[in-house]
């Protein structure tokens, strides 16, 4: 019988099955995150294509609803992003396939999606051009997952090199989310096209972005970040359009200007340690 040995007395013992069970249970609650994750990226590019159609239909006002909705699907998403690996490391459920399956995940969460979405929000008034701006940034989302894999675990796990491909795609949804109306202007469709184009060359860059991943789940967390949590939670209460808008292009920008101000203001590198030997010769 599966899971039990039979002794010389004829009697049957347990092999473990039950805790096998238990821990095939526990490693299936992040892959369950990361599903949900999929679905409300899913549910996404279901709501900007039916946006789409109303717009085309001359009913732009649901198109601007549908727009909104497509943008909190997105929000949605990435909290499930989040939590899927947090608890992954609390209930020490991490694996090497939950780890490649997110990457998938995030590659039609925050990549196909968001590329769906400003398309088919403002970049459609430039034709193929603005498919082929949709899909640029689609492709250094999924170059920017591919080359996280590879370097994760030799880089500094406070920074992201180049911008996380959530924080790309959050960013995009924000500017629709604060302006759900689909564009008819095409100066701003270009204003746009030149917001998606920079986003997506951030997320290929070299640049250091501050890490918003808790390292450290076991470490408590000091009372300071703690009431900065809550005010930007309150502040998101009161204005969520408004703070997810300005959220993102701080972050966006936090990138390059750190970078620049190192450039221009580099630290003094620290002083060797004198040897025995030359320390001698100073006397």
């Amino acid at each position: 019988m599966a899971g039990m040995d039979e002794t010389e007395n004829g009697t049957v013992e347990s092999t473990g099955e039950k805790p096998k069970l238990r821990r095939r249970g526990v490693l299936a609650i992040p892959t369950l995150l990361t599903i949900m994750n999929v679905l409300f990226g899913f549910i996404a590019i279901l709501l900007a294509m039916r946006a789409s159609q109303a717009n085309v239909l001359g009913d732009p006002l649901r198109a601007g609803r549908l727009f909104q909705l497509a943008c909190w699907s997105l929000i949605i998403a990435a909290i499930f992003d989040t939590f899927d690996g947090l608890v992954a490391r609390l209930m020490k459920a991490t694996t090497e396939f939950g780890k490649e399956y997110d990457s998938l995940a995030d590659v039609v969460t925050f990549g196909v999606a968001p590329a769906v979405l400003v398309y088919a929000w403002g970049l459609n008034q430039l034709g193929r051009l603005g498919a082929g701006i949709a899909f640029l940034f689609l492709v250094a989302g999924s170059l920017r997952l591919a080359r996280f894999n590879v370097i994760s675990a030799k880089t500094d796990h406070r920074y992201f090199v180049g911008l996380p491909i959530p924080a790309g795609a959050l960013t995009l949804s924000s500017v629709i989310n604060y302006a759900p109306q689909p564009v008819t202007d095409k100066g701003f469709a270009i204003v746009m096209m030149v917001v998606t184009i920079f986003i997506a060359f951030a997320m290929v860059s070299t640049v250091r972005y501050r890490s918003q991943k808790f390292s450290n789940v076991q470490k408590p967390v000091p009372v300071q970040v703690m009431l900065f949590i809550v005010l930007m939670i309150a502040l998101f209460l009161k204005w969520p359009a408004e703070f997810m808008l300005l959220f993102g292009i701080f972050y966006v920008g936090s990138g390059p200007v750190v970078k620049l101000w190192s450039v221009a203001f580099p630290r003094s590198p620290e002083p060797e340690p004198a040897t025995p030997s030359t320390a001698s010769e100073q006397h």
